[in-house]
C-alpha cells in the first residue's frame, strides 16, 4: 500500500541550534513520496515547503493565509495538505507554498502530528505519547 520506505535519520549539523531531519512528502497517502532533508522549527507553526516542490508532487493550494517570517516580515501565501511520512508514521499536515526567499522548514504542528518532539537535550526527535481527554464527567451516560 505505501511507496517503498527510506531510511530516516536526524542529525545535527555543524551550527550550534540547529536541527535537520531527513523525510518523505506526498500528495496522497499512496504516494509517490519523494525525500527530503529539513530545518525543524520549533518557531513555525506550519511546515513551508517550496512552491515548485509541492506542485510537481501534486500538492494543490487550498486556500491563502498571512504568516509572520523570522525576520519579522508579514507575508502571504497559499497553503495545502500534504503527506509526511517519518520513521514510518504518516500523517496529513497543512503546508505552506513557500516562495524563493523562504527557508523551507518542518514546523511543530506536523512533528507534533507525526508523535514527535523535538528532544534538545540529546539532540533528536523522541515519540512521545499520545492523550485522549475527555471532556465527559465521570458517570454520566453518553446521549
Amino acid at each position: 500500500m505505501y511507496a517503498k520506505r527510506i531510511s530516516v535519520s536526524v542529525r545535527r549539523r555543524p551550527r550550534v541550534g540547529r536541527m535537520y531531519v531527513e523525510l518523505e512528502v506526498g500528495a496522497d497517502l499512496d504516494g509517490p513520496y519523494e525525500g527530503l532533508t529539513m530545518e525543524l522549527d520549533t518557531g513555525s507553526d506550519d511546515t513551508a515547503l517550496p512552491r515548485r516542490f509541492l506542485r510537481e508532487l501534486g500538492v494543490r493550494p487550498l486556500g491563502w493565509d498571512r504568516y509572520e517570517l523570522a525576520d519579522g516580515r508579514r507575508v502571504r501565501r497559499q497553503y495545502g495538505i500534504a503527506f509526511l511520512r517519518l520513521r514510518g508514521e504518516v500523517g496529513a499536515t497543512r503546508v505552506m507554498f513557500c516562495g524563493p526567499r523562504d527557508a523551507p522548514v518542518l514546523g511543530v504542528i506536523a512533528l507534533e502530528e507525526l508523535g514527535y518532539l523535538m528532544d534538545v537535550k540529546r539532540g533528536g526527535l523522541r515519540k512521545f505519547q499520545r492523550q485522549m481527554i475527555s471532556t465527559r464527567r465521570a458517570g454520566v451516560p453518553v446521549a
